[in-house]
């Protein structure tokens, strides 16, 4: 059987098998700020700025999965109404540091009154299938809407690993960035319906 084919059956099996994520209550509040997720996979995750040739050369900031996966949440948060608390506020409160837990982004998110609920990322498993040509990255993730006031989640979408297609993509920074959107949308997608 060749790669693709596999790919394409391990995509298939695996969207038979998850559940969708619940939807919100009714009343939560529209404001949120990102914080950066947490990478609990115990590897970097670079998407860009990872050569010699990047660093020094082309002056290219570090970029890693985390960081993509927060810019795709507050795209997919504005998208669907919410007011999304500037990334550049959300970098000044927390350091570029990503709180450890639900209670630690309730934490962050009260000291620095962001406003709002906090979004926590916990980043659990990103895989390529392949160190070239990835057909897909197998994710595995959780995404809980917290209020900093009650440091109780409000909402919470837990993605089980399955694999993310990544179809084109040559390079793994590119599959990654690809997998994020696709991520994020899914994940986020109870929280309201996209707007134009």
């Amino acid at each position: 059987m060749t790669r693709a084919r596999l790919a394409g059956l391990l995509l298939a099996v695996a969207a038979c098998g998850r559940p969708a994520p619940e939807p919100p209550p009714a009343g939560i509040g529209r404001t949120v700020a990102v914080l950066p997720p947490a990478n609990r996979t115990g590897d970097a995750l670079l998407v860009a700025g990872t050569s010699l040739l990047e660093k020094y050369a082309l002056g290219t900031d570090r970029v890693t999965v985390p960081d993509v996966v927060a810019s795709e949440a507050r795209l997919q948060l504005a998208r669907r109404g919410f007011s999304v608390v500037p990334a550049d506020e959300v970098e000044r409160a927390t350091g570029g540091h990503g709180p450890i837990s639900a209670d630690a982004a309730a934490d962050t998110a009260a000291r620095a009154n962001l406003g709002g609920l906090a979004l926590y990322v916990e980043i659990r498993r990103w895989e390529p299938d392949a160190p070239t040509h990835p057909a897909f990255v197998l994710v595995a993730l959780t995404a809980s809407l917290v209020d900093p006031e009650s440091h109780r989640i409000v909402w919470t979408a837990n993605r089980p690993a399955s694999p993310v297609a990544t179809p084109g993509e040559v390079v793994i920074g590119a599959a990654y960035v690809t997998a994020a959107r696709k991520v994020m949308e899914e994940v986020l997608a109870p929280l309201g319906t996209l707007g134009p």
